[in-house]
């Protein structure tokens, strides 16, 4: 009886044959998912694994820097003008930005601690004590502050025009010439953009929304337009009485666009990309300080701390770290160790690992200054260190003086000599942890 394959002397070698086609096809088959594999490899390889560090900027995961990193110094740099001098050709308006101004202020290495109203007004004593005996020897201190109020008396026609003024320190002449006597470094912090007095005195300087009304964000604060030039002058006058009252630098905080959710349904006046957002703060910055250098005062801006590694967050706020670089005197990044995610840096809770993420912070900051350092033209870094407890992190640990010597100890062996400052919102300090003057 024939089978399907023929007659019975044929069925062994037919059902031999089939076997045989069998194991082909098999060892085809594994050849070709090996070939598959290894191009998809290959293609992977070349177009994200030679970005693996700029994805993961992106989404705010950076990669882990076990490997050695080559330390650049931003305080030893050559003199912009060498930089002119060798590439004269093909100079841009911006290359020669503030040529001819002759700077002689003197730097000193900042330890500095920011301070309230209260603590001025009823802690003087014990505040000049800690700044005389420990390696303290720089003050933060509120001048526009938090609220949009400017906590001084001046002289200043378009301050005065507003209805923001509140005098929060007592005797501020008699305090500020005791810090001089006791030869404290005198920083002038200025909250830019997040502001609610300016702009309930002067709606036209506010963020909008589309039907007109102000915009207010989720904690009910309104904001300045970063896009509006008058808005920058009068940021910029703030910093004009600051260093007529006799301060060293001008700090601006909250340089930056509010990232809340209504930030997309308001009307800035300009469509809000990153691009148009970046030259916004790094526009602001670049005038505030061709009208405060010549003054003889410091300039300097305060940045998140994640805009070091993450273009995403960098992007939202519009704050570009190098950029403003190449402007500022100094530029402080707030690497406050609680104000990282889990895993970031590949540290499991990095408000208890404070030394660890501060120097891979700052290694990405020397990565990103990489270019401006090169140049000659590059701000110094002095990071906001931590100096509270979070306890509203997972995890966190207490700090102390340990962790905050940590941190500065992690600053220095990144490479950065410019200095610290310490953040307590209540500005309350002890000598636990600071060096012994």
């Amino acid at each position: 009886m024939a089978s399907r394959y023929g007659n019975k002397a044929n069925v062994r070698y037919r059902s031999g044959t089939k076997r045989a086609i069998r194991r082909r096809q098999m060892f085809f088959t594994v050849v070709a998912l090996i070939v598959c594999v290894a191009m998809g490899f290959g293609i992977y390889n070349k177009s994200v694994g030679t970005k693996v560090t700029e994805y993961a900027a992106r989404e705010s995961t950076p990669t882990p820097t076990d490997a050695p990193v080559q330390i650049i110094s931003n305080t030893d740099t050559a003199p912009y003008g060498l930089y002119l001098d060798k590439y004269k050709e093909g100079l841009t308006e911006d290359d020669m930005w503030m040529e001819e101004f002759e700077d002689n202020r003197e730097r000193k290495q900042v330890k500095g601690i920011y301070v309230t109203p209260e603590v001025l007004n009823g802690k003087m004593d014990f505040l000049l004590d800690l700044l005389d005996t420990t390696e303290l020897n720089a003050v933060v201190i509120d001048i526009k502050n938090d609220d949009g109020f400017i906590v001084v008396q001046n002289d200043s026609a378009l301050l005065n025009s507003m209805t923001n003024q509140r005098l929060l320190i007592n005797n501020f002449t008699e305090k500020m010439q005791k810090f001089k006597e006791h030869n404290v470094y005198l920083i002038a912090r200025v909250v830019c953009f997040r502001d609610i007095r300016s702009v309930r005195s002067n709606e036209s300087y506010g963020v909008h929304m589309k039907d007109g009304t102000l915009m207010k964000d989720s904690n009910t604060f309104t904001w300045m337009n970063p896009f509006n030039k008058e808005v920058w002058e009068y940021l910029t006058e703030v910093g004009r009485v600051c260093a007529k009252l006799g301060f060293d630098e001008v700090n601006f905080d909250y340089c930056r666009f509010s990232t809340d959710a209504k930030v997309k349904e308001a009307d800035f006046g300009q469509e809000l990309t990153t691009e148009n957002k970046e030259a916004a703060i790094t526009g602001f910055v670049k005038y505030a300080c061709e009208n405060l250098k010549p003054l003889g005062v410091f300039v300097s801006v305060d940045v998140f701390g994640v805009v070091l590694s993450s273009t995403t967050d960098a992007a939202a706020v519009g704050q570009n770290y190098a950029d403003m670089s190449s402007y500022l005197d100094y530029i402080c990044p707030m690497v406050y160790p609680s104000h990282y995610g889990r895993g970031y840096y590949n540290i499991p809770v990095p408000d208890a690992d404070p030394h660890k993420l501060i120097y891979n912070a700052m290694l990405d900051s020397k990565r990103v200054l990489a270019v401006n350092v090169a140049k000659g033209r590059c701000a110094q870094v002095r990071p906001w260190l931590q100096a509270f407890t979070a306890t509203w992190v997972s995890g966190h640990i207490t700090y102390g003086g340990a962790e905050i010597r940590a941190q500065i100890d992690a600053t220095y062996e990144a490479g950065y000599e410019a200095g610290w400052e310490l953040w307590n919102a209540s500005g309350k300090y002890t000598k636990d942890g600071l060096e012994p003057e």
